[in-house]
This record gives C-alpha cells, structure tokens and sequence, in this order.
C-alpha cells in the first residue's frame, strides 16, 4: 500500500470513530452531568475504540417501516454495529442486505446474530470504510452516523444511488439536504435506559435533472420543440420554457425520486396552462404534456433531452 493510500484509509477511520464518538457524546452527556459515569476523558479516550452504542429495536423496527422496506429491496447499513437493521430486515420484511463495520469482533457478532435469526443467505457483513463503501445497489440506505461523516457521505448517495433509493437516518441529519419526512418519539431503551427522544429522518433520492433541455411535441401529426432551463436544490427546483427570447417560469413543481412534474405559465403562444408529467432516465425525460383546448382537456407525448450541464437562468419569470 502506498504511503497516500495509507495516509487516507487512515483519516477514514479516524472520521469513523469521531462520527462514533460525537453519537456516544450525545447520548453519555446526560448521564456525565449526573457524575453516574467516569469523565468523558476517560470514556472516551483516543486510544482506544468508544463505546458501541446500538440503535435501540424500537427505532430500528421504526427505521425501516418509515422507509417502506418490502422483500424487493437490498438494505445497506454503514457503521451496522451488530447487524440488527440488517437482519430485522431480512427477518420481518424478506429483504436483502450488507452491514458495513469498522469493529472486526462485531461484524462476527452481526455474522453470528444473522446464522441464529435464520438470514444468512440473505445478509452480508463486512469490515470495510463506510466512506468508501459502494452505494449504487442499495434502495435502502440507513445510517447512525455522526452529521460531520453523514455530510461527507452526501456526495456519494447524490451521486451513486438510484433516484428514489431512500435513505433513512437516526438523530443526525445530512448537511443541508431537508428531509422528506420527519418522526420524533421516545424511546424508552435510549441512553442507557433513562429513556429520551429519537429523531427519524427519511429522505429520497432525487433524479438530477439541473441544465438545460430541449422538448419534443407531438401535436396533431406535426413535432415541435422548446427548450427550458431547470436550477436543481437536491429535491427542489425552479425553471422557465425559453421562446422567442420570453422566459414562461414553472409553477407547481415537484419532484419524488425519477418522477417529475411541473406547470408552465401561460405566454401568448400557449393562452392555456401546461403542465408536465414525465420520468427521468439519465439524459432523458419521458412523459405527457397536459394542456387545455376549447374547453377540453389535450394530452400530447412529450420527450425531452439534455443538451448542457448549465441552465441558462436560475430564477427565470415571465
């Protein structure tokens, strides 16, 4: 191994055990203001590894309803501990799953605990960099990792994960991406079993649909185009239909993993509201512009395609 190669597995595993740390921080502080435990100098000392602190079962179980886990799905946990999200997993909902964990005595553990819940076949368990860790095959990723470590994971989920995938995560946000959806409830079993309140946040990944575009339309026989500019903020976006050097702004627009859907404001080429519902694929949109003619309702095939990385406005108008 090279002395680069070595010097960054090494930060790897020190951010490991920091995220680590910052988790059995939060939960010990509580119980330090009580002076019940030894200092934090002494429990958390930088020789040695911190204190495994496991996700407690209720939150788990919770976990994975919130993400809607079914046995077509392939789980993914990094810092997996024992292995419980990946093999309630498999044991309740019938999926498939791969627990990444810097600690070798418990991945034998999490190895053990799936052989005796009867989920072998269905579950992995590896000592591996959870930073490093390929993300693309999972649809379901789950995380207890510290905010600093989640941030830097965020490239890699934006990137390498399939639109729709859902990442799930316990107490700690990531960066600046806003959750989907957010569930507060106490837990008896936290904090050594003082009880407190968990914080479970479920995000989807978006299709990335910043840049430029440039629709076809089938009306009536005839192909016409237009071209329109998004500006993307992980699930959010805000755009405009360019014609004849007039910007018409989208409005109402949504997106939920590879589906899309916005209007477009009336110009005076289009009098009538349109609006777009379509799938993302890579480089493509596929879907059905809806527009309104003479009082009736029009559905015409619609297909777009990306032409450039960089939108030609941000916030476009009318």
């Amino acid at each position: 191994m090279s002395d680069q190669h070595a010097q960054s597995d090494s930060h790897d595993t020190r951010a490991l055990w920091q995220a680590r740390r910052r988790i059995c921080g939060t939960l010990l502080g509580g119980l330090l203001a009580l002076r019940a435990l030894p200092s934090a100098a002494t429990v958390l000392r930088e020789d040695r590894p911190p204190p495994y602190i496991p996700t407690p079962q209720q939150v788990v179980d919770r976990m994975l309803e919130i993400a809607q886990v079914t046995k077509d799905d392939f789980v993914i946990d990094l810092g997996c501990g024992d292995g419980r999200i990946v093999i309630t997993a498999a044991r309740r909902f019938g999926a498939r799953g791969f627990g990444v964990e810097i600690d070798a005595g418990l991945v034998a553990k999490a190895r053990a605990l799936a052989r005796e819940a009867g989920v072998a076949e269905r579950t992995r368990f590896e000592m591996q960099d959870a930073l490093t860790t390929n993300l693309a095959e999972a649809s379901v990723l789950t995380l207890y990792l510290g905010p600093d470590l989640n941030e830097r994971l965020m490239p890699r989920i934006l990137g390498t994960m399939r639109p729709g995938a859902r990442v799930i995560s316990h107490d700690f946000p990531l960066g600046g991406w806003q959750p989907d959806r957010i569930e507060r409830f106490d837990v008896p079993e936290k904090n050594f079993g003082r009880g407190g309140e968990s914080v479970v946040m479920l995000w989807r990944v978006p299709a990335r649909i910043h840049g430029r575009w440039r629709a076809q339309i089938e009306d009536a026989g005839a192909t016409r185009s237009e071209e329109f500019s998004i500006s993307q903020t992980y699930q959010r976006f805000e755009g405009a239909a360019h014609r004849n050097a007039r910007n018409s702004a989208f409005v109402d627009t949504r997106i939920d993993g590879e589906r899309i859907g916005f209007g477009i404001v009336p110009d005076e080429a289009h009098p009538a509201p349109r609006y777009i519902d379509a799938r993302v694929d890579g480089e493509v949109m596929t879907g059905t512009l809806r527009t309104m003619v003479a009082g009736s309702e029009r559905r015409l095939p619609w297909v777009a395609k990306r032409i450039s990385e960089r939108p030609q406005l941000r916030a476009a108008t009318k």
